[in-house]
């Protein structure tokens, strides 16, 4: 069996996960692992300036459609809606934690006691967004790369830290770094952040049956909340949106909180609902139906139709 995935060392790590998951249940299951450099690996530039739909899964996906793979390991926030109608997502794995975290260069001083003028690395509008609402005195400069080569840079040039997912680092064993856990309220992550998607092709009965045995059932609540709140209100890749849902199996119910950002980021909409644990996908229809009430709908268009205004705005928010 062959399991596609990207080529850097924490989707090769998440791949290696979801295999000793599928060993657990299949001992003698053997797993090759097929690595591929995607269009986002190789496009340097800052993800504001990309068109992201699909840079870093479809090149991977692809092996599914020419059957050189049998499935596939993504992280979540990084697969669009539009994938192949051959394929689905088979299951979602047990969550980590969404928070993103901040890792100052001397692993010492969290956010809030930085000095005035101090560089953080992203290249993340929601993140910078964020960073400049809650921390106006500090300044952010784009950084891309997998996350050793976003450690080193940061260390190369004398920043004072970088914000990025909590999972990739936990996963990488590198926990230890985190100087600072992000309130989920100021911080709220990507929709899907935290967690892996298996993909495989619709026609693979078997597999998708053994795909099924390592699903986690929260994570998959959370996730349906989350990604039904995406596609209700026609948030593309381009436009910031913060989204997490959280669901709490003994109470059987399931509360989803949102927040999306304008053009120039000094507004942002949100939002947050409870429902029962059996109605994620309604929940987030209507939560996206309250930020579109709340003036969503014309802040999701200034993002769709201001493409060169858009980079003019996001280059000076961030160097």
């Amino acid at each position: 069996m062959v399991v596609a995935t990207r080529a850097s060392k924490l989707a090769t790590r998440q791949t290696e996960l979801v295999i000793a998951l599928l060993k657990n249940i299949k001992p003698d299951l053997k797993v090759r692992i097929d690595r591929t450099i995607t269009q986002g690996d190789r496009d340097t530039r800052p993800f504001f300036a990309m068109d992201r739909m699909g840079v870093f899964e479809k090149e991977v996906n692809e092996k599914l459609l020419r059957y050189q793979a049998d499935f596939a390991v993504h992280s979540l926030k990084d697969l669009h809606a539009g994938i192949s109608d051959k394929l689905v997502i088979a299951c979602i794995p047990r969550r980590e934690k969404p928070n993103d975290v901040f890792i100052n260069s001397d692993n010492v001083k969290k956010l809030d006691q930085l000095s005035p003028g101090s560089i953080i690395g992203t290249s993340s509008i929601r993140r910078a967004f964020q960073i400049k609402a809650k921390y106006p005195h500090l300044k952010i400069k784009s950084i891309r790369g997998n996350v050793e080569t976003r450690l080193n840079k940061s260390k190369e040039n004398k920043y004072s830290g970088i914000v990025l997912a909590e999972a990739g680092i936990e996963r990488l064993g590198l926990a230890n770094l985190i100087t600072h856990r992000l309130n989920i309220r100021s911080f709220t992550p990507a929709p899907g952040q935290g967690a892996l998607a298996i993909v495989c092709r619709k026609e693979d009965k078997d597999l998708l049956s053994l795909l099924k045995k390592i699903e986690d059932n929260k994570s998959l609540k959370e996730i349906q909340a989350e990604r039904s709140l995406t596609e209700a209100i026609g948030a593309g890749c381009t436009v910031p949106l913060g989204a997490v849902a959280s669901a709490r199996i003994r109470q059987k119910s399931i509360s989803l909180y949102a927040v999306v950002y304008s053009l120039d980021g000094k507004k942002s909409i949100k939002a947050c609902r409870q429902d029962g644990i059996d109605y994620p996908q309604e929940l987030g229809k209507s939560v996206a139906q309250e930020l579109l009430s709340k003036g969503a709908i014309e802040i999701t268009k200034e993002w769709d139709n201001n493409n060169n205004t858009n980079i003019d705005i996001l280059n000076e928010l961030i160097e």
